[in-house]
């Protein structure tokens, strides 16, 4: 299968082009260089860039060429230097040696083509630069000086963004648990006799022996340096919103997210330690009969901490009431008309709860970067811990 290329030579030429494909036979009479050529690249889906000193009109037949070979042929015949040492092919005219503007390219890897662009005119703005999302690579013309500016600030901008690996443990606590095993959110300062505050771990994990605590959710994800990252465990609920407009009171429906969220931006320090900025959130959904949908109940914590790699952050005090109703019915004789309901029982019960979330964070180094950790957190017993409720390290 071949494709024609056609020429109407009536003062300046028009060039139609088909579907690309393999084999071409071109016909050009007295047609722009520059269009011929961009018609080529656009037909084989050719990288390519072409210098603004490419100029002139040409004549050219050629008969089962591919796109770039119809390029080459053009280069070489009309004096062009091209440059296929990268990527993407680069047409100028003349030999590039002679020229003081020349291109260079960069494929990058950890980064992508508009950060480093914002950055290379600001240093250099009389070069001329291009990217190329596809193969993610920067094209720039400048000078030689102007190119060795450019390659040290690709070099300082094309790093691995340092990581951090979060584990986080989300926990259900029964209020009246811990009120009767002494287990409060106080931010007083220990004194040096006082009782470690930290032993309240253990009691935790004798709280989940018991049924009084259920790990609601243990998540591992990795954050990048200074980007924020999203944990949400739950669902999108229908929730019952009210509205006043002349003097009318409407209701309506819509659906939120309720659960635990969390969002975890961190900041990594030379020492290795990290500066988190946190903001949990527990949403709890409340059915309303009546009006067939739910009422969010809305408990969040904001804490700004620094971090060693061998503690643990603890956010507490995210209280809540569970209102549950129970109905209990005494088999087959529960279910006779009428005077079914003298074997029937309904009843309320509320229960405070508690959530506590729990997390550590660790830079990651560059040969870690695709790996996971094993271990979410160290054994009970290891009370290298943090307390976050104000914010402060205590």
């Amino acid at each position: 299968m071949k494709t024609c290329v056609r020429v109407l030579a009536i003062g300046i030429a028009a060039i139609s082009w088909y579907m690309p494909v393999s084999a071409l036979q071109v016909r050009v009479s007295d047609a722009p260089i520059r269009t011929v050529l961009e018609g080529l690249a656009k037909s084989g889906n050719l990288n390519l860039i072409i210098d603004d000193s490419v100029q002139g009109n040409m004549t050219l037949h050629l008969d089962h060429v591919t796109p770039a070979q119809a390029v080459e042929a053009i280069a070489a015949s009309q004096n062009l230097f091209y440059d296929t040492g990268s990527p993407i092919g680069i047409i100028t005219a003349g030999r590039n040696e002679e020229k003081g503007k020349q291109y260079y390219t960069w494929q990058l890897k950890n980064t992508t083509p508009e950060a480093v662009i914002r950055a290379i005119q600001a240093v250099v703005p009389a070069a001329a630069v291009k990217s190329y999302a596809d193969s993610n690579t920067v094209v720039v013309g400048s000078t030689k000086r102007e190119a060795q500016l450019v390659n040290k600030l690709v070099q300082q901008l094309d790093k691995k963004t340092a990581q951090v690996d979060v584990a986080v443990r989300i926990v259900s606590l029964d209020r009246k648990a811990l009120h009767k095993r002494g287990i409060e959110w106080d931010w007083q300062p220990f004194g040096s006799g006082s009782q470690t505050v930290f032993s309240w771990l253990g009691q935790i994990q004798a709280l989940s022996e018991q049924g009084k605590a259920e790990i609601l959710a243990s998540p591992h994800i990795m954050a990048s340096n200074g980007k924020a990252a999203q944990i949400l465990i739950g669902d999108r609920v229908p929730v019952l919103k009210e509205h006043l407009a002349n003097g009318e009171k409407t209701a309506s429906i819509s659906y939120e997210e309720a659960g635990v969220k969390l969002n975890y931006t961190p900041y990594i320090h030379q020492d290795g330690s990290v500066t988190a900025s946190i903001e949990a959130e527990v949403s709890t959904p409340v059915w309303v009969p009546e009006m067939k949908a739910y009422r969010i109940s809305t408990r969040r914590a904001k804490t700004i901490v620094r971090m060693k790699p061998d503690k643990t952050l603890v956010i507490g005090g995210l209280i809540g009431k569970e209102e549950m109703e129970h109905f209990r019915k005494v088999p087959l004789l529960g279910d006779i008309p009428l005077v079914g309901k003298l074997f029937q029982s309904r009843y309320k019960t509320a229960k405070e709860t508690e959530v506590v979330i729990m997390l550590q964070a660790r830079p990651v180094q560059d040969e870690e970067q695709n790996t996971v950790a094993t271990e979410l957190f160290p054994p009970i017993e290891d009370e290298k811990c943090l307390l976050a409720g104000n914010g402060v390290d205590r």
